[in-house]
């Protein structure tokens, strides 16, 4: 059995094959508060053999538990993302801005090792993933890791350096991944709104806080809409109420009030609330019905959070993603929506700059603010917050989160919160896989590869991802480069200005990426020290 180490911020591949110069020691460097991670690719194994690992801690000090391990799955990657958006189409080559053409498959699925593990194929993978608590004793840690597979044991080194810099417990980037609550009822068979499915939910919630998500939304099918005569409703946030008190619990900080309208094309100009509550005709935003029905669900859905003390912790949508042919309704759209829930700030992502006064915390896309920092630096003088999101766009050499693209440009993107000060990351995809979809096998793509989700549906509850763990690790980068820059912005700039150029293009050498992160723990150390 041979095996080599890679680091944590690459991909491997069920054809990846060990190098005789490869990396045989375990050697990792964190802060503490983070965690201390890296992926061990192994060939030439018995199929079938059950995976145990073991580590034997050597350190005289035993500040540190044993790791996490993770079997990796391997999932299908149908497509290329497009040079711009979405897909790449038919003649269109992705060569270049792509770790590789598809079709191929690529570990990226976390799958909890456990006693009835075994492996598949004559090559396996493994990650493994050091919690470092922020109360550890800072110095190196050494010990080995014993991983058995068949009748062969590989015994790797390990030393992992915990240095003086801390994690804060509480972020201070805002961070929200859209979920659907429908899906995590259907991926494991149970009944919407039964005790299992809230156990679902509570199991997400706990990924979702791993990954140091602070923002959840409070979509509208969590609550229960009434037309009681015509045109008169009454609201039951039961639901809503228990999400909230979830998530509240797991340490989110902040409540996205639901989309309360959306448009029918994504081109239209018009906005619709769509009939929840009895499957009737959706109802025209700026109409006579439907202000009768945002004049008693506003008021109804503020009421419910003052009387439970998180009105103070909302942020509220409008409608998603308007754009330039629509800004004229979305205006009197939003004027509706303050009307009724006074000096709550409105968040919205956003296709158009031409929004002023009718949004307070806009959410471009990263390449669309780079495009029009200019106009949306001006908002953000005049007293708006920024934050950007990434969905189907961009594609190319630009930073996003799909399987195609090298993994660092995951954790990059916060790295550019932190270059361009926006304050928050927005994400639609946590586990929106079509219901008639493989999220391991996913085909027939219309969104680019691995847009949809970024978690998968174990037989027992959600896996994180390689993703899902970059995007961590990114939101500990973004918090350790705001500690430096309170005391030395100018070594703060240079070591993101040397990893990231723009959200258009980075440094994406995972040697390079691992040293500059070197330098970020030893400088934010020496202030801790200081």
């Amino acid at each position: 059995m041979n095996y080599q180490v890679f680091s944590m911020n690459e991909w491997i591949y069920p054809d990846s094959v060990v190098k005789e110069s490869g990396v045989r020691r375990i050697e990792l460097s964190a802060a503490r508060g983070s965690y201390a991670a890296c992926q061990i690719l192994f060939n030439s194994i018995a199929p079938e053999s059950q995976i145990v690992c073991e580590y034997k801690n050597e350190s005289t000090n035993s500040g540190l538990r044993g790791p996490e391990i993770y079997q990796l799955i391997d999932i299908f990657v149908e497509k290329n993302t497009g040079p711009i958006n979405h897909c790449a189409g038919d003649g269109e080559s992705a060569e270049g801005y792509t770790t590789r053409l598809a079709p191929f498959r690529v570990y990226e699925a976390l799958k909890p090792l456990s006693a009835d593990v075994v492996t598949r194929a004559a090559t396996e993978a493994i990650y493994v993933c050091w919690e470092i608590p922020a109360d550890t004793a800072p110095g190196k840690f050494t010990g080995e890791l014993h991983v058995t597979m068949g009748e062969e044991t590989c015994r790797i080194p390990v030393e992992i350096e915990v240095f003086q810099a801390v994690v804060p417990e509480q972020e201070t980037l805002a961070v929200t991944n859209w979920f659907s609550l429908p899906n995590m009822a259907k991926r494991y068979n149970v009944e919407l709104w039964s005790e299992e499915h809230w156990g679902m939910i509570l199991k997400y919630g706990k990924l979702m806080r791993r990954a140091r998500q602070t923002h959840f939304w409070v979509p509208m099918d969590a609550v229960v809409i009434q037309e009681i005569s015509e045109g008169m409703y009454q609201f039951n946030f039961e639901r809503a109420e228990r999400l909230i008190k979830l998530y509240l619990e797991l340490g989110f900080t902040h409540i996205e009030g639901g989309l309360v309208a959306g448009r029918k094309d994504f081109w239209g100009s018009e906005f619709f609330i769509w009939n929840t509550w009895n499957n009737g005709e959706a109802l025209k935003a700026l109409s006579t019905e439907g202000y009768a029905y945002l004049s008693q669900y506003l008021p109804a859905w503020r009421t419910f959070l003052e009387q439970n003390g998180w009105l103070n912790i909302l942020v509220q949508h409008v409608a998603d993603e308007p754009i330039g042919q629509s800004v004229e309704e979305y205006r009197i759209l939003s004027g509706i929506v303050r009307k009724f829930m006074p000096g709550v700030p409105l968040l919205e992502a956003v296709e158009t700059y031409d929004l002023a006064g009718s949004v307070d915390i806009l959410v471009p896309k990263n390449v669309y603010y780079l495009e029009h920092r200019e106009q949306f630096e001006k908002l953000r003088s005049l007293g708006d917050k920024l934050w950007f999101y990434t969905c189907c766009f961009p594609g190319g050499y630009s930073m996003n989160r799909l399987w195609d693209m090298p993994l660092l440009r995951t954790r990059y993107l916060h790295w550019g919160n932190y270059k361009y000060d926006l304050e928050g990351f927005l994400h639609w995809g946590l586990n929106h896989c079509d219901d008639d979809k493989d999220p391991f096998e996913q085909t027939d793509l219309f969104f680019p590869p691995g847009d949809t989700h970024i978690t998968f549906p174990g037989p027992d509850g959600p896996w994180g991802s390689m993703r899902l763990e970059s995007m961590r690790a990114g939101i500990e980068d973004y918090e350790l480069l705001k500690l430096l820059a309170k005391k030395d912005k100018a070594l703060a700039d240079e070591l993101t200005d040397s990893c990231l150029i723009s959200f258009n293009k980075a440094n994406e050498d995972p040697v390079h990426f691992e040293h500059v992160h070197r330098k970020l723990l030893q400088a934010v150390s020496e202030l801790v020290i200081a």
